[in-house]
């Protein structure tokens, strides 16, 4: 771009109908997006002056954040669902009701549905690196304890699917996991182990309710390894 290299009241670099982000100043790694436009068609604005807008947000240096994870990968999976399982008339459907009511795309109408959890679907959480809980995170005292996992999946999720990674000196050694708000003993599940001192990978599906919490219970014992992770969900 043509800058001018002038600088303003906002403290942002000037230039010629631009838009740009000034970043951290080596203390805070927060960065300020603004823009330059000319004053034609601006209310109250002079024509042909340049007036600049310093957008009321932030932009974080990386989207690749935690936090928005799990919202990317329901988005990966949801343009899948459209591409892939959706039959021609399903599209259709979409498209004409989208265009008739909505003003807008019957794949924006879907995707906007399915990021609401509003469609059945599927989702793999991709290739984690780390467990979401080792053993020192829980409390393994044979009590139910609740098990957040708002950071983990997104709204609308009904449903997860837990990893489990499970050692201990002792046979039958378990850990329950079920809906929090269930209370009858048929409605959980878990994973335990099956001899002493024998690794296993274990694996467990618990509804989910819209807090996006869940309980778990283990059993009183000196385990050796209890690891869980969050590996899919269903919405």
């Amino acid at each position: 771009m043509d800058f001018l290299f002038k600088r303003s009241f906002y403290d942002a670099l000037l230039g010629h109908e631009i838009r740009g982000t000034i970043k951290g100043d080596g203390v805070s790694t927060i960065s300020t997006t603004f823009r330059i436009r000319r004053g034609n068609g601006h209310q109250g604005a002079v024509l042909g002056e340049k007036y600049q807008d310093k957008y009321p947000y932030f932009i974080p240096s990386s989207i690749n954040n935690p936090e928005s994870q799990p919202y990317r990968q329901q988005w990966i999976a949801a343009v899948h669902k459209w591409r892939y399982d959706l039959t021609e008339a399903d599209k259709g459907e979409y498209n004409q009701y989208a265009t008739k009511y909505l003003r807008m795309t019957g794949f924006n109408l879907f995707m906007r549905k399915a990021m609401k959890g509003e469609i059945d679907m599927f989702v793999n959480r991709g290739d984690p690196s780390t467990y979401d809980w080792v053993k020192e995170d829980l409390s393994l005292d044979g009590t139910w304890h609740d098990l957040d996992l708002s950071s983990l999946i997104p709204a609308g999720a009904k449903a997860v699917f837990i990893m489990g990674h499970l050692k201990g000196a002792g046979a039958e050694w378990e850990i329950k996991f079920r809906k929090k708000g269930n209370t009858n003993e048929i409605n959980h599940g878990g994973m335990q182990t099956l001899r002493a001192n024998i690794t296993r990978h274990r694996s467990s599906t618990v509804a989910v309710g819209s807090d996006r919490v869940i309980q778990y219970k283990a059993d009183n014992e000196a385990w050796t390894i209890l690891d869980l992770s969050v590996r899919a969900w269903w919405t």
